[in-house]
């Protein structure tokens, strides 16, 4: 995400102190402690014709943190890039930039996720969509132990060759889906450390003919979401697609699961999420022809076998789930001024809206854009960092 230069909020920060892990069980509020301009502030552009960018990500041991640097003055030459990694283990306290291994990338590469697996953390850059559209495509992994340090995967050939659009971990492994080089064939890869990938074979008489949406892992196994297509009949030679989730314990074995509402419709995809390492959440959006609308459905499992039906969801799930691993959190902002809306999600999809104390984030209309464009979820709690990254803040959750 593009950051802004906004006027900066909150100059006298609270004292940094050291906080401890957030509790276990139930929760009931948020305690924001302000910690102001700790989040690093180079590299920086080098002309004025530059810009920047930030990414912020939570996990069970701590955060991460990376900026980069650009500038595209030039027409004929690719933009000179610097981009740097960062990380605390308590969300208050952050270390010195670090150079990331760009070699030869050829664009600007924004690094919009950074996902927990048996190895450690992959951080995944995605190049921008093209001009004309279609979605945006993994450029680059890195993977890293302890968020300290960070290595470039250098990963085979098929796989670079590939349109990998989306990646996933969990404790299980790592997963990707997207398309092969030939950009039709529906293709799954599956890595047990973020660095050597293995096709996985998707057999017609368990996926039939089928597009895949996502993929995603947890302690349960493997989850492929997506929709099979078939002919609409009567000569009509339209497609149907009807949502469909497939799972696997170990990425060898495949079964199509039994989903209640998934009915065939001219149009329909699948997302699918982890809220926990115990739990997904499935969201299917269907085409309704009577209401001329896309109508959500939304399931959820705990073993990515049996998909429960959520009959009556929060709206506030159709917001991405931050996760540490343990359970979700909700992180929205507000439509006007005021401060973000923060509620956990159980296992079970349950949303708790919590209470917030101290001296947190609030939006304004004369600084919408800098206030609040990035959120994470780490062991301390959720941090928040306003977009001109001046102003951090950690809110810590308080036991029910």
């Amino acid at each position: 995400m593009q950051a802004s230069a906004s006027p900066t909020l909150n100059p006298t920060p609270t004292p940094l102190s050291s906080v401890g892990t957030a509790p276990a069980g139930g929760w009931s509020g948020i305690r924001w402690i302000s910690a102001g301009p700790v989040f690093p502030q180079t590299p920086v552009p080098s002309t004025d014709m530059g810009d920047w960018q930030i990414s912020l990500f939570g996990w069970s041991e701590g955060y991460v943190g990376f900026r980069t640097a650009f500038d595209d003055s030039s027409l004929t030459q690719p933009p000179t890039v610097d981009m740097v990694s960062t990380s605390s283990a308590d969300g208050l306290h952050w270390t010195a930039g670090r150079p990331m291994d760009i070699d030869g990338l050829t664009d600007v590469v924004d690094i919009t996720q950074v996902v927990e697996g048996p190895s450690g953390l992959l951080a995944v850059g995605y190049h921008p969509p093209a001009t004309c559209g279609g979605p945006s495509t993994v450029e680059a992994l890195w993977t890293s132990p302890d968020g300290l340090s960070w290595t470039r995967v250098q990963p085979p050939a098929y796989f670079t060759s590939a349109s990998v659009y989306t990646v996933d971990a969990g404790s299980t492994g790592y997963i990707a889906s997207g398309t092969l080089k030939d950009g039709v064939t529906q293709a799954v890869w599956l890595s047990a450390d973020g660095r050597s990938w293995r096709q996985v074979p998707l057999t017609k008489a368990t996926f039939g003919n089928f597009v895949v949406d996502g993929a995603t892992d947890f302690a349960a196994g493997y989850v492929v979401s997506g929709t099979v297509v078939s002919n609409g009949g009567c000569g009509s030679g339209a497609d149907l697609f009807t949502p469909s989730l497939w799972w696997s314990a170990n990425g060898t074995s495949w079964t199509r699961s039994k989903l209640t509402g998934a009915a065939p419709a001219s149009d329909a995809w699948v997302t699918v999420s982890r809220i926990s390492d115990h739990a997904l959440m499935a969201i299917a959006s269907r085409w309704d022809q009577a209401s001329q609308t896309y109508v959500p459905l939304v399931w959820v499992t705990t073993d990515g076998r049996t998909w429960n039906l959520v009959k009556s969801p929060s709206s506030m799930l159709s917001t991405e789930v931050l996760t540490n691993g343990q359970r979700g959190l909700l992180v929205l902002a507000p439509p006007d001024n005021g401060p973000p809306t923060i509620a956990t999600v159980s296992d079970d999809l349950t949303v708790i809206t919590l209470t917030q104390t101290g001296d947190g984030p609030v939006a304004s209309s004369t600084n919408w854009a800098s206030w609040m464009p990035f959120a994470a979820f780490g062991p301390t709690g959720v941090v928040v960092l306003s977009g001109d990254a001046l102003n951090l803040w950690l809110g810590v959750p308080t036991a029910s």
